[in-house]
């Protein structure tokens, strides 16, 4: 049997959200990772969520590739 070595996270239901839109719609996630700040405002989310987003827009390309590599075509088996 392998250890499992997951730390249980909680989230807001705001930035669960936006990270689940930033999956699915690429225009949106442009808009957040160009404009994190102004993109989350009005919504209740932790500082350290926020810090989050912006550190996903400055390494930008990665977060692209990673989020691409999800998408809806991925098949579950």
């Amino acid at each position: 049997m392998l250890p499992i070595f997951a730390k249980e996270v909680h989230v807001s239901s705001d930035f669960e959200r936006l990270v689940g839109r930033a999956i699915l719609d690429p225009v949106f996630r442009k808009q957040l990772l160009n404009d994190p700040d102004g993109t989350v405002k009005g919504l209740s989310i932790t500082a350290k969520e926020l810090q989050t987003i912006r550190d996903a827009a400055n390494n930008r390309g990665v977060t692209d590739t990673q989020l691409d590599s999800i998408g809806l075509s991925s098949s579950w088996k």
